[in-house]
C-alpha cells in the first residue's frame, strides 16, 4: 500500500470516527431513544459509506500510477476500520463507564420495540416473554457483543468496499 493511501485513509478514518462520535454525543445529549429508531442505523451507514467513498476518491486523485483494485479497497477498508474502531471505543466508554444507566435505557427501549414487533408477527405471549427474558439477561454493550457487532459491520462494509473498489479502480491498459 502506497504512503498516500495510508495517509489519506487514516485521515478520513479519523474524520469518520469523529463524525460518528459527534452523532452519538448529540443523540445521547438530546434524545437517546433516537438510537433505536429504524432510521438511525441506515443514516449512520450512509455517513460511513459517504466518507469512505470520499477517501477512495481523494486517494485516487492523489495516487501516482495506476489506481489498482487493491489500492482502492485498502483506502476504503482502512477508513471504515479506523472510523468503526474509534466509534466503538467511545461507545464502550460511554455505556460501560460514563453512563451505564443509558445502556439499560437503550436495552429497555429496544426490548419494548421488539415486543411490539413480535406481537405484530403473531407470536404468542409465552414466546414473547421467553424471548424478552433472554434479551434481559444479555448485556447489549458487553465487550463480546460490541466486538461481534463490529465484526459483522466490517464484513458488511467489506462487501460494499469490494464494489466501491471495482468502480474506482483503473485497469492497466499497457498489458492489453
Amino acid at each position: 500500500m502506497e504512503q498516500t493511501t495510508k495517509k489519506l485513509a487514516t485521515s478520513y478514518g479519523l474524520y469518520l470516527g469523529l463524525a460518528l462520535i459527534l452523532i452519538a454525543v448529540l443523540v445521547y445529549a438530546f434524545d437517546i431513544s433516537l438510537m433505536i429508531e429504524w432510521y438511525y442505523t441506515p443514516i449512520i451507514y450512509l455517513i460511513i459509506l459517504a466518507i469512505s467513498i470520499m477517501a477512495v476518491s481523494k486517494t485516487k486523485k492523489y495516487y501516482t500510477g495506476i489506481f489498482s483494485f487493491k489500492e482502492a479497497f485498502s483506502a476504503y477498508f482502512l477508513t471504515v476500520l479506523i472510523g468503526l474502531v474509534l466509534s466503538t471505543i467511545f461507545s464502550l466508554i460511554l455505556f460501560n463507564v460514563i453512563d451505564p444507566e443509558a445502556a439499560g435505557t437503550i436495552q429497555e427501549l429496544t426490548m419494548e420495540k421488539q415486543a411490539e414487533m413480535f406481537e405484530k408477527f403473531g407470536m404468542t405471549e409465552a414466546q414473547i416473554n421467553e424471548t424478552m427474558l433472554k434479551m434481559q439477561e444479555e448485556n447489549f454493550f458487553s465487550l463480546k457483543n460490541v466486538l461481534i457487532s463490529v465484526a459483522v459491520q466490517l464484513v458488511i462494509f467489506s462487501i460494499i468496499g469490494l464494489i466501491v473498489a471495482l468502480i474506482f479502480r483503473e485497469k492497466d491498459t499497457t498489458n492489453v
